[in-house]
């Protein structure tokens, strides 16, 4: 009876009552969240307060007087996303997170109805899916903070929703393109994933589709090109924070880890600190290209003078600070100390946080030690069950992508891992399938989807 259930029941259509329910259950856990840590959740962490002011400055249509400062190191994607809601949201805490909530919710159910259209995964299987990813606090604390991550998160859920559909509709294409650029526009750095998009495209025989794909992101990124070049004097069709980002993870203090050099100028070494200094003391139009090129010159010279070893022993470190923290877990960024692996014992610290929170730290690390169990068995048990297939590379693919990326050429920060782990909880749903053949005798699934 179970594995007829979860095998063989199909519908016409997937019923949308049991999405709606675990949707509203999401929204609440967004909501609730930030009232209950609105000190974490008021927009005063310094990147939430770059993205609502470029996102005011975009809703102006100031364009040709932008703030040098905030625009420095700032991608324009998650502001130009802010700004065309604005009208609705107001920039408001609750309904930015409601509108980011929403838009995940609805990419979510988008790739999983392609997902059961094509017959990659069974009805059950979806509900399932929707719900862990829904419940899972990697989502709903990133859905209810004003960063770029849940942004990117849906952007990524559309464009393998659209590439499982097929590309046979004209929305399904509108959908991906749109999707692609703002992306790219919101983390420069996904640019990495487009050789693939293409290659896919080329491999379906999309010639055109692929052309056009590309001249809408050579226009985007053209426009945002001319932007700093209004600003800086300098055509840039990205953006001037790649230095700070790659000197973080490849400098000599051996912790893969980005600090805030306000804290501590020993973070960058002691022969370039008057040189930094020096930089420092000019106007951003002038130091923000210039800043960018100090801190890649000295990334540079980090592999070089047989250093080559030393970096590379870094990257694993790298990889576990993604991977293995929860995605709200930045607290290597402010240390002014330059210590190796994860230093979990601070979390622990009572003398650093609230009473409740080693608590909660300790809850948070096992769910989310938990998920990563279930996801990596969870693919296990799809590929053992129903073979690999596109959505299957398509995921892993993302993956060593990722880890590539923050392990490499950019430092390992937890909440980088966001945009994609929404995308991999999906598997936890065979977990919790195989734990209900193995441990449940009653019919209760099969109850609750008459």
């Amino acid at each position: 009876m179970h594995a007829d259930f979860w095998h063989g029941f199909q519908t016409t259509v997937m019923k949308k009552k049991f999405f709606i329910i675990i949707a509203v259950i999401h929204l609440l856990l967004v909501v609730a969240n930030i009232a209950i840590y609105s000190d974490i959740f008021n927009q005063k962490n310094d990147d939430s307060q770059r993205y609502v002011r470029v996102a005011n400055e975009l809703a102006s249509f100031n364009f040709s007087n932008a703030d040098a400062y905030l625009n420095c190191c700032t991608a324009p994607g998650y502001p130009l996303f802010l700004s065309i809601f604005k009208v609705f949201t107001r920039l408001n805490n609750y309904m930015v997170a409601i509108s980011q909530a929403l838009l995940y919710i609805i990419a979510l159910y988008y790739l999983l109805l392609q997902l059961y259209k094509k017959g990659y995964l069974s009805y059950p299987l979806c509900v399932a899916g929707f719900f862990m990813v829904l419940v899972c606090p990697e989502l709903f604390e990133s859905n209810g903070r004003t960063l770029s991550e849940s942004f990117c998160g849906s952007m990524i859920l559309l464009i393998i929703g659209s590439v499982i559909n097929g590309f046979d509709r004209n929305s399904v294409k509108v959908i991906f393109i749109v999707a692609v650029c703002f992306l790219m526009l919101a983390r420069f750095e996904y640019l990495m994933i487009l050789p693939f998009l293409l290659l896919f495209l080329i491999y379906k025989k999309r010639y055109l589709f692929s052309a056009v794909t590309v001249l809408a992101l050579i226009l985007v990124v053209s426009a945002n090109g001319y932007r700093n070049y209004s600003t800086y004097g300098i055509f840039n069709p990205l953006s001037f924070g790649a230095g700070t980002v790659i000197y973080g993870g490849n400098n000599m203090n051996g912790d893969g880890s980005w600090h805030i050099i306000e804290k501590d100028i020993n973070y960058i070494p002691e022969s370039k600190q008057e040189r930094y200094i020096s930089i420092k003391s000019k106007e951003w139009k002038c130091r923000c290209p210039e800043e960018d090129t100090f801190y890649k010159d000295m990334a540079k010279e980090a592999w070089m003078g047989g250093n080559l070893k030393f970096q590379l022993s870094v990257i694993p470190q790298k990889f576990l600070k993604l991977w293995m923290l929860p995605g709200t877990f930045d607290y290597h960024s402010g240390l002014t100390q330059y210590e190796k692996g994860l230093q979990l014992g601070i979390l622990f610290d009572s003398d650093l946080w609230p009473w409740y929170a080693k608590y909660k730290h300790g809850l948070y690390l096992l769910i989310y030690w938990l998920f990563l169990v279930m996801i990596v068995a969870g693919l296990a048990l799809k590929i053992r069950e129903r073979g690999f297939d596109l959505f299957d590379f398509s995921v892993v693919l993302l993956f060593l992508i990722i880890s590539f990326l923050y392990s490499v050429p950019f430092y390992g920060l937890s909440r980088f891992h966001v945009p994609v782990f929404g995308l991999m909880a999906i598997y936890s749903s065979f977990s919790v399938k195989y734990f209900y053949f193995r441990y449940t005798q009653k019919d209760l699934v099969k109850y609750l989807f008459k």
